[in-house]
């Protein structure tokens, strides 16, 4: 059959029974005319022997049938959205009423008062108005000693000083630089400086003010201590450190700590780095972030990692130099190190807060939760995977007392935004800011195809349990290392650590997180579409 034929007429009937429909002007045919058009092919086919009756017939039949049904649905639904958004507009001109009127006797009720307290000054109303917006500008920068570039609020992190019982001299030498953090925005005029202010009015919970607060420290006092880390077996990082630690020394008057494998290697170059310090054991590790006022490392992000590793509370800042594969986390070039070291010694400089994840092992011997192994902190994430075994992962997963779903497939990544592009990108995790605060949920090869990650807000505590059905028990990895078995009852803590990282940016945190996708990964990196294709006339 031709197209044609559905331009005139269609009719189909027996009897009474008879069903036309024609095209409007519009070129849709009203869906109304075909609510009883499958009764009419009924009625068709059991007047016909379906023997004789040629197959294309029998095909638009069928065809026709299905059309009417999906159309008299289409028409129930019209029908019921009409009358759902019928009775929504009743409402909300209920409330749009009842709100006018509200208003309405607040304004008198305003004014009476007024009347009774001798009457509505406009000029009084105008300049009470101007004050309040002046005022809220003043606010913002009412802070004694405030940088430029918008500096609003202030959060002074000072350290304790050494202990008393030190001789004089240690203390000169060991006195930790105090330093500033402040939020900042981009000119006087941005408007990044505004303050996070929920407003209540009438009611109605809504958002006044936003901002994306870039962070600044400015050193109130000058750097004494820098700890220097390097990435071993390179020869190029062990020239730059020598370069470096000379530079420290003879320009800037910085006492300097280095692992003790540097320090040997120092001295096996020249005796006269004798000056450089390190530590003799674990305990005096601990006391590093005590001493230590700026972190320097040569190397990659694993170089980075290692660092943070390092301080199991606070963090002094770290100057991440690039000497690696990609640089995620470091975005400092050493060819410039004295005018990068020359600039962050004299401050401000913008940082990014790296958040870490705390994790702790429960065994299932434990008679409660407080009963855990020694917390270890990650910086970018905690991997759950099946080890060896050949047997899919089990496992139970918990957002703070709610289930969140049971894993099955090689495993699960909990990560920190800071990690969200190395293992949980390769395991099809979103890309996040790093001062973005979560927990990215990313499952590793699930055997479903319905599980997707999920980013969960950062004052959650996600608890994996190895159930006691598992076939196998299940490893945890802490940043690639220190893997722990999990056997069947035991479970894993993970919560944001209170001790984040903070490292220096070359520009700012946003700046440097997109240079990093963009150079590192070549992210959306493609072709330009040529212009002498076809285009629209």
């Amino acid at each position: 059959m031709s197209p044609s034929k559905f331009d005139s007429t269609a009719s189909f009937g027996n009897g009474d029974a008879s069903v036309s429909c024609s095209k409007p002007e519009n070129g849709f045919v009203d869906s109304l005319l075909f609510l009883h058009s499958e009764k009419a092919v009924e009625e068709l086919l059991q007047q016909t022997p379906v023997d004789g009756m040629d197959e294309h017939l029998i095909e638009f039949s069928e065809a026709l049938r299905t059309v009417a049904k999906a159309l008299r649905r289409a028409a129930e639904g019209k029908a019921s959205a009409q009358a759902e958004a019928a009775e929504w507009k009743r409402r909300y001109e209920l409330e749009r009423t009842r709100n006018i009127q509200m208003e309405r006797k607040a304004r008198i009720a305003e004014r009476i008062s007024a009347e009774q307290n001798g009457g509505i000054d406009c000029r009084t109303i105008k300049n009470s108005d101007n004050q309040l917006m002046l005022q809220n500008e003043s606010d913002e920068h009412r802070e004694k000693g405030c940088m430029k570039h918008g500096i609003c609020s202030h959060e002074v992190l000072r350290d304790r000083e050494s202990d008393s019982n030190s001789n004089v001299d240690c203390n000169k030498m060991m006195r930790k630089a105090s330093f500033k953090l402040s939020w900042w925005c981009k000119g006087e005029n941005g408007d990044q400086h505004k303050h996070d202010i929920v407003s209540f009015e009438k009611g109605n919970i809504t958002t006044a003010e936003r901002s994306s607060k870039q962070i600044s420290l400015k050193w109130e006092s000058d750097p004494q201590t820098v700890l220097i880390l390097t990435k071993p077996n390179s020869v190029s990082v062990r020239i730059l450190c020598a370069q470096m630690v000379r530079w420290l020394k003879e320009k800037k008057k910085i006492n300097i700590y280095v692992e003790p494998r540097v320090r040997v290697e120092l001295l096996t170059e020249s005796t006269n780095f004798n000056y450089v310090q390190t530590w003799k054991d674990d305990r005096e590790i601990l006391l590093l972030h005590t001493k230590v006022d700026l972190v320097i490392t040569l190397g990659g992000d694993g170089t980075v990692l290692w660092a943070a590793s390092m301080f199991k509370g606070p963090v002094p800042p770290i100057v991440p130099f690039s000497l690696g594969s990609l640089g995620f986390m470091t975005p400092f070039h050493s060819e410039h190190f004295k005018e990068c070291l020359d600039s962050i010694l004299r401050g401000p400089i913008s940082i990014t807060l790296r958040h870490r994840l705390l994790c702790r092992v429960v065994r299932d011997a434990a008679k409660n939760e407080c009963e855990t192994e020694e917390p270890i902190l990650v910086l970018n994430e905690v991997t759950i995977d099946r080890g060896i075994s050949s047997y899919l992962t089990n496992l139970e997963c918990y957002c703070d007392n709610s289930f969140v779903t049971c894993v099955q497939g090689d495993g699960l990544i909990l990560s920190t935004t800071s990690g969200s592009t190395a293992y949980s990108l390769a395991a099809g995790g979103s890309m996040v800011h790093p001062q973005v605060p979560g927990i990215l949920f990313t499952p590793i090869c699930p055997h479903s195809l319905s599980f997707r990650p999920l980013i969960l807000p950062e004052h959650v505590t996600v608890r994996i349990v190895v159930p006691f059905n598992s076939r196998s028990p299940a490893w945890a990895s802490f940043d690639g290392k220190d893997r722990k078995q999990l056997a069947a009852g035991d479970a894993l803590l993970c919560s944001m650590a209170p001790w984040p990282v903070p490292t220096a940016c070359q520009v700012d945190s946003t700046n440097d997180f997109l240079r990093s996708i963009h150079e590192g990964l070549h992210w959306n990196l493609r072709k330009t579409q040529s212009f002498d294709g076809p285009q629209e006339l």
